[in-house]
């Protein structure tokens, strides 16, 4: 595709990282997902001391929904609507 700006062609690329996000031309989530995944493993790793700990199950619970499953899931929603094999 040949696109203009300012008389400009302007570079097209097959990814790109935006707001997060790794978008590519094809419409597949699958980088994004294993980038997700690997975050939320960082994620984890950050909070293991304090999940190992002696706490109490339901609050464990609750910071591991709010740390980790947001960092994993961010964007979901989007990937899917945009899923060409859905």
């Amino acid at each position: 595709m040949k696109i203009l700006a300012e008389g400009q062609r302007v570079e097209q690329v097959t990814q790109f990282k935006y707001l997060g996000r790794i978008i590519s031309s094809d419409g597949y989530c699958e980088k994004d997902i294993k980038s997700r995944i690997v975050m939320g493993k960082q994620t984890f790793g950050n909070k293991k001391r304090l999940l190992t700990g002696n706490m109490n199950l339901d609050l464990k619970k609750k910071i591991v929904k709010c740390t980790i499953w947001s960092v994993v899931l961010y964007g979901a929603e989007t990937c899917m609507d945009n899923d060409p094999n859905r």
